[in-house]
C-alpha cells in the first residue's frame, strides 16, 4: 500500500505547536521553521542570544507486511545560543534542550487524525562554532518518528 499523503509539514507543525511558546527561565525563545528571518530578534537569554530552528527533515517509506503504510520521519531541532568570546558555554543550549525534550513525545504531539505516531527515538549532538567576536553553542536534538498512516 502506497502513502497517499506527505507527512513532513504535518510533523513540523506538530513539533512547533508542541514547543511554542518556548519559555526558559522566564525568557521566550523564538522557534522558527528552517531559518531565522533577519527581521526576528533572537531572545536575550542569560547574557547571550538564543533561538530554535526546525531543520533537516527526511522521510522514508517503510516497506513491510502491515495493513497501512508507515514512514520513518527524521527531524532536527537546532538550538542556537551565541555569546561574546569567553563569556559562556554550552549550559544555555543544554537548558533550552531540557525544556524542549519533554514536549516532543507521543503524548504531547498532536498530529492530524490520518497519522499516528508509533514510536519516537532521539539523540543529541553539541557543536561549537567560534567566530571573531562571539561563539555559537548549538545543541542538535535529532528525532526519528515511526509514523503510521491511518487508512
Amino acid at each position: 500500500m502506497q502513502l497517499s499523503k506527505e507527512v513532513a509539514s504535518d510533523l513540523r507543525k506538530a513539533v512547533i505547536d508542541a514547543i511554542t511558546p518556548l519559555v526558559v527561565g522566564g525568557v521566550t525563545i523564538p522557534v522558527k521553521d528552517s531559518f531565522l528571518n533577519p527581521n526576528v530578534t533572537p531572545a536575550n537569554y542569560v547574557g547571550g542570544q538564543a533561538y530554535v530552528l526546525i531543520t533537516d527533515q527526511t522521510d522514508t517509506e517503510v516497506i513491510g507486511n502491515r495493513c497501512s503504510p508507515r514512514m520513518t520521519a527524521n527531524l532536527t531541532i537546532d538550538i542556537v545560543t551565541k555569546f561574546p568570546i569567553g563569556s559562556s558555554g554550552k549550559l544555555a543550549s543544554e537548558n533550552i534542550a531540557s525544556s524542549i525534550r519533554p514536549m516532543v513525545t507521543k503524548q504531547v504531539l498532536v498530529m492530524p487524525s490520518d497519522w499516528l505516531i508509533i514510536d519516537i527515538k532521539s539523540f543529541s549532538q553539541s557543536i561549537i562554532e567560534q567566530g571573531s567576536t562571539q561563539v555559537a553553542y548549538r545543541k542538535l536534538l535529532r528525532y526519528s518518528f515511526d509514523i503510521w498512516q491511518v487508512a
